[in-house]
């Protein structure tokens, strides 16, 4: 009788564990919501994510927690705004994302990731893909920031971003600022005048100025070096902590990551498991494996987002091969939108306005789809609002692990609306953040069909009408590089979501609904507690201390590679 107990016991421990739903959770980088087909594109083919769309939900006014990579990601992961974290720049930086491996600052490790919360209730977890959250904070090789401090018991990518230098040669400084060089050579050049100077009055002097010479000529060799040797030093892939290639190679890095994300699944099936898969596409610069070079009527960037989409179908594709796909929730989304000012290498932002870097709909509004065939039904759109860092307490809660009670979440649980349980959006407001400061707060009253969205502040476009900020990377945040609006815009954004259409200030509408959207702000506002900023001026720069390099100081290797598994056949 003990031994029948014991064994009933065993199995239901065992099917409780295989009970526990998978979670396969795709980021994409800068996609705009008009280049997938499910979303209204007709000349770029996503078959494969149109697939998971016809097979679960679109949600058609889903919004990414900020308009730029690594704050953006921050909040996807935690459920919290990225400010919450630190991850919100200061006034004066260009730049409101980390451009170098070598930068101090990045994730803390306090914050609890989708990852970590759901790996204390027995799951596997592993992440493919660009983190773009820090790496080191003190020293080399201390992984302060590493995703495997974060969750993740695996992890196969990008610790930074894919970026200029790793392609293009270019140097990121370059980038930022075109005269770099001329800056350095005037700064080496007065120390040098001024220890002249020394020389001529007297032998101390002239000791103490042939001393500083050396001192700054060798920082400055040192610095110079660093800087052209950029796409050494931030272009790194790696396997958990090792440095595997350096600079990596864009050229089948897609067919790399798959092979690892369906490697990922295979080893797991067994046991439940969340699969974090963070493309490196399609940011610039445009990588294609030959496969996908010239396929698309849209150039290197249709020829990227088919590449893209045709991974997501090798790694739904195992699932359904093992077994799984019923047992696994797949949500997949980008991280903002389009970015305008890459020109043809960007994506298209449909009927919305503005573009990556802004909190108009263009920047926020983003291609999103759920599928998961035993609970979401199939062809079904969602045009309540959500946002990307709902995934945090949807994942939770389907997993069976706590929400962190000492912390605000800012995320809601999405099941209700994807099982069509509920209609209404949990969201009654959501604050568009650019960096510190909320640009826009959107607000869906609890009555009617309604979304307001009220602006504050707006980017000055340059040129003026482009919608773009051609000449800084993105738009920039504050001071004269914005509108200020008092009293503030506001839109219909249910009747006009192209916001072409401010409601007047003496309007009915307006005085309804804007102390609504103004004292919530205000409420918010004072529930943001003041962390240390990750993105401050000493954290967010290149700090070479921090360098982490496979054989320094060459900081130089190739991975041992075999042909991928996963190779695109007939297309």
């Amino acid at each position: 009788m003990q031994g029948y107990l014991f064994l009933l016991l065993l199995s239901f421990g065992f099917s409780s564990i295989q009970c526990k739903p998978n979670f396969v959770i795709f980021l994409v980088d800068d996609l705009g919501i008009g280049d997938i087909g499910c979303f209204g594109n007709d000349t770029i083919n996503t078959p494969n994510i149109d697939k998971l769309a016809s097979e679960g939900a679109r949600l058609a006014h889903n919004l990414a927690p900020e308009s730029v990579c690594t704050p953006s990601r921050a909040a996807f992961l935690t459920g919290r705004y990225a400010i919450r974290s630190g991850l919100a720049s200061e006034p004066g930086l260009i730049g409101r994302m980390f451009l170098f491996s070598a930068s101090a600052g990045g994730l803390p490790q306090n914050e609890t990731t989708f990852a970590a919360a759901v790996r204390g209730v027995g799951y596997k977890t592993g992440m493919v893909g660009k983190w773009h959250l820090g790496l080191n904070k003190d020293k080399a090789d201390d992984f302060h920031h590493h995703p495997l401090k974060h969750g993740f018991d695996s992890f196969y990518g990008l610790p930074v971003s894919n970026l200029r230098p790793c392609l293009l040669g270019e140097t990121i400084v370059d980038y930022l600022d075109p005269n770099w060089r001329t800056m350095y050579n005037l700064k080496y050049l007065g120390v040098v005048v001024v220890c002249l100077i020394a020389f001529a009055m007297g032998k101390t002097l002239r000791l103490i100025g042939i001393v500083v010479i050396t001192i700054a000529t060798a920082v400055v060799v040192k610095e110079y070096a660093a800087i052209l040797r950029e796409h050494m030093l931030t272009c790194i892939l790696m396997k958990d902590y090792k440095i595997v290639e350096q600079p990596y190679d864009l050229n089948n890095l897609t067919m790399r990551f798959t092979d690892e994300a369906v490697g990922f699944i295979e080893k797991n099936r067994e046991q439940p498991f969340l699969l974090f898969m963070s493309f490196a596409k399609v940011h610039t610069p445009m990588f294609t494996s030959d496969a996908f070079k010239g396929r698309s009527k849209h150039g290197s960037y249709g020829d990227n987002v088919e590449e893209m989409d045709w991974s997501v179908g090798e790694i739904v594709g195992a699932l359904e091969r093992l077994g799984l796909r019923n047992n696994t929730l797949v949500y997949l989304t980008s991280d903002q939108g389009p970015h305008l000012e890459e020109g043809l290498e960007s994506g298209w932002k449909g009927i919305y306005k503005g573009g990556k870097g802004q909190a108009y709909e263009g920047g926020i509004r983003v291609p999103t789809v759920a599928s998961w065939p035993s609970r979401i039904p199939a062809g079904i759109d969602i045009n309540e609002p959500t946002c990307s860092f709902d995934i945090f307490p949807t994942v939770l809660n389907l997993a069976g692990a706590r929400l962190p009670g000492d912390r605000i979440i800012d995320g809601k649980d999405m099941m209700p609306l994807l099982t069509q349980k509920e209609e209404t959006s949990p969201h009654e407001f959501l604050f568009h953040y650019c960096a510190k400061s909320i640009h826009a707060t959107r607000y869906r009253p609890r009555e009617g069909k309604t979304t307001w969205k009220a602006f504050f502040f707006t980017p000055k476009w340059r040129p003026p009408g482009s919608e773009m900020c051609l000449g800084d990377g993105v738009c920039r945040c504050y001071g004269e590089d914005v509108n200020v609006h008092d009293p503030p815009l506001l839109y219909d954004i249910t009747a006009d979501p192209s916001e072409k259409n401010p409601i007047p200030s003496g309007d009915a509408r307006y005085k309804k609904v804007m102390p609504n959207i103004i004292a919530a702000t205000r409420v918010h506002e004072g529930n943001v507690d003041e962390v240390p900023n990750q993105l401050n001026k000493n954290w967010h720069v290149f700090f070479l201390p921090t360098q982490s390099c496979c054989n320094y100081p060459l900081c130089y290797c190739k991975e041992h590679q075999s042909p991928p598994k996963h190779y695109p056949g007939e297309l």
